[in-house]
């Protein structure tokens, strides 16, 4: 059986009357109308209500068009003659299929034009007449409607693509460069790079959403809103990057990665660029890599001086195993690039093995890592140990076999430099064991391990002083006359009160009596309390004294800083956990100087009763006591 003409599924579903459906009927014969058009010209339905109507009756899907993404490519199949003739609009090409959105989905004669016409099987979506209209306005004419929304963010930015493709002569043609400078999406693309640029962000989001196109930049580590573009660019904007990157503008169900050369006030960028199918289309995001990173000095990280002094001494040896540690962009890959920098020289070999090479380093040999022929660190770093290396840095320690081939090359002489995912030095310990290195090995070529974090730094321009929390007084032990500082927010930190970044370390220097606790298989905190003793910062401490520096802010400390663990006091005698309120260690007797639960004054041991609240000391736990 047949389906049902239209008139009588609008009757059917309630939306006409038969009286109305005759009188519609009557007005088409004299018009020669279709008959949709002819019942929203007679105020009986919507055009909304007609294409839902059309939808179920024929089972073809309904496309909201202003907030569908369209295509660049597949707009360009398409002549706007046909489109306005068909009143049709091309929306993605999917292989070999063309998505389209009609108004009348049973025009024979639009059918076949559009395929003569693009090549593609054609799949339908129903539209209403007014969405295909101005869809052919705003798709046709990209430059207008494009150049209006640019005019409305900002002022254009100059961004040049350095290695663009040339004519077919070879020329460096100025007149289709400044063509393609006018193009509104490629402005617009220009734009977004270049204010997160302006702002110093590390990486751009391009996510899709079901009504737009949400742009967020991550500055100083945490991502802020930028703009929502119209869902309708979404396609235009995509493609845009996915051209300036090399990939596979028809691939859009998989994952790609790409990377595109940038000029950008000067300054030439490397940008990594990585896609993935998302509900609401592709989401693009864009790693920002200024080649300026490479050379920042190693003083210039944020060490203390008596960090610094302690790096220097573990780089200093000739020959072992130094590992950098901590969360993803938490810094490591620029403390690497800032230890090579310092060391390298005409007299030694040095080659990296990084996945990818991040920035170009003179008078240092670089490879990058290629999984899908088979090229890994391990085997990478096996062909290295044959090229007479003396220091070698491998991007990350992420496998048994590069680990192991690293710890022989320690071991026959070779220094050698690298990361691992762990939060703290001693956590990395228990990570080579888990990787499956023996403690001995562990502990004769390991010779030192650096853990950081990076904090916000406040910004200087609305700096201002405030006092403790009492929560920041008992958590982290502050006194209630330190002075600590925060930033209000202004223009020059985009109200945040926070303007760029500083790292915090935590440096375990292999000596003797923690290589022999390793060897023996201690446990973490056996090995942690040993390393405090002997007098390794904590990085929650190293963060507090930042706090107190008028550095960063305690809530910093907060979000970066495990405080529960860093903050627990212990004994410098023995290193002995010891609660806030301990005045003497249990464990050797040495003499503590801590504060009085009451009224957190400080107190000496000889004390009974605090001396300025009277508060009884005794009456804690005997744990708590002076006794």
């Amino acid at each position: 059986m047949g389906k049902k003409r239209l008139g009588e599924f609008l009757v059917e579903t309630g939306l006409l009357t038969e009286e109305s459906l005759t009188r519609a009927l009557s007005e088409q014969r004299s018009k020669r109308g279709k008959l949709g058009d002819v019942i929203v010209s007679l105020g009986l339905a919507t055009e909304g209500e007609i294409a839902q109507a059309l939808s179920l009756q024929l089972g073809i899907p309904i496309v909201d068009l202003p907030n569908t993404p369209v295509e660049p490519q597949a707009i360009e199949l398409i002549n706007e003659k046909v489109a306005r003739k068909h009143l049709i609009i091309p929306i993605s090409i999917d292989h070999r299929e063309l998505h389209i959105a009609m108004a009348d989905p049973l025009s024979f004669e639009a059918f076949e034009d559009v395929r003569f016409a693009s090549g593609y099987t054609i799949k339908p979506f129903i539209a209403t007449r007014t969405d295909i209209l101005w869809a052919i306005d705003q798709h046709y004419h990209l430059g207008s409607s494009l150049s209006n929304i640019v005019k409305d963010i900002a002022e254009e930015r100059m961004v040049e693509v350095v290695g663009e493709p040339q004519d077919p002569d070879g020329r460096d043609v100025e007149d289709l460069r400044k063509k393609s400078e006018a193009a509104p999406v490629i402005r617009m693309v220009n734009l977004i790079i270049a204010e997160a640029v302006e702002h110093g962000a590390s990486d751009i989001h391009m996510e899709p959403t079901n009504t737009a196109l949400q742009i967020r930049n991550r500055v100083d580590g945490l991502l802020r809103k930028t703009m929502d573009l119209p869902k309708w660019v979404q396609g235009a904007v995509i493609s845009r990057v996915k051209i300036m990157s090399k990939m596979d503008i028809a691939e859009k169900r998989l994952p790609q990665d790409g990377r595109i050369g940038v000029r950008v006030g000067g300054r030439g960028l490397d940008l990594r660029v990585s896609t993935v199918p998302a509900n609401f289309g592709e989401k693009v995001v864009i790693r920002i890599l200024d080649s300026a990173n490479a050379n920042i000095p190693l003083d210039a990280l944020g060490l203390a001086p008596s960090e610094l002094r302690k790096l220097e001494d573990i780089i200093a040896r000739p020959h072992g195993i130094l590992l950098v540690t901590g969360p993803t962009g938490s810094g490591k890959t620029t403390t690497l690039y800032g230890i090579l920098n310092r060391i390298k020289s005409v007299e030694d070999n040095i080659t990296t093995i990084e996945d990818p090479i991040e920035y170009e380093l003179s008078g240092v040999n670089q490879v990058s890592i290629q999984e899908k022929i088979g090229l890994n660190f391990a085997v990478m770093l096996r062909s290295m140990l044959r090229q007479d290396p003396d220091i070698i840095m491998v991007g990350e320690m992420r496998d048994l076999d590069t680990t192991s081939i690293a710890v022989q090359a320690a071991l026959t002489g070779h220094q050698v430099l690298s990361t691992i995912h762990t939060n703290s030095c001693v956590a990395t310990i228990t990570r080579l064991r888990d990787l499956g290195i023996p403690s001995y090995l562990i502990a004769s070529t390991i010779i030192g391990i650096v853990a950081q974090r990076l904090v916000r730094a406040i910004c200087t321009k609305c700096r201002v002083r405030v006092s403790p929390s009492e929560r920041d007084i008992l958590r982290l032990g502050l006194k209630a006359d330190i002075p600590i500082y925060r930033g209000e927010g202004c223009p020059a930190c985009g109200g945040t009160g926070y303007k760029g970044r500083t790292g915090i370390y935590e440096i375990l220097t292999f000596t003797q009596p923690i290589r022999d606790l390793i060897a023996a298989n201690a446990t973490e905190n056996e090995i942690r309390q040993m390393a405090i003793s002997k007098g390794m910062t904590t990085l929650g401490h190293a963060a507090l004294e930042k706090v107190i520096a008028g550095v960063t802010t305690v809530d910093e400390v907060y979000r970066v800083v495990e405080t529960d663990s860093d903050f627990a006091s212990a004994c410098p005698q023995c290193a002995t956990p010891l609660e806030a309120e301990f005045v003497m260690c249990p464990a050797c007797g040495y003499s503590v100087s801590s504060t009085c639960p009451g009224c957190r004054r400080t107190i000496s041991q000889e004390w009974k009763f605090c001396p300025y609240c009277r508060y009884d000391l005794l009456k804690q736990e005997a744990r708590r006591s002076f006794a």
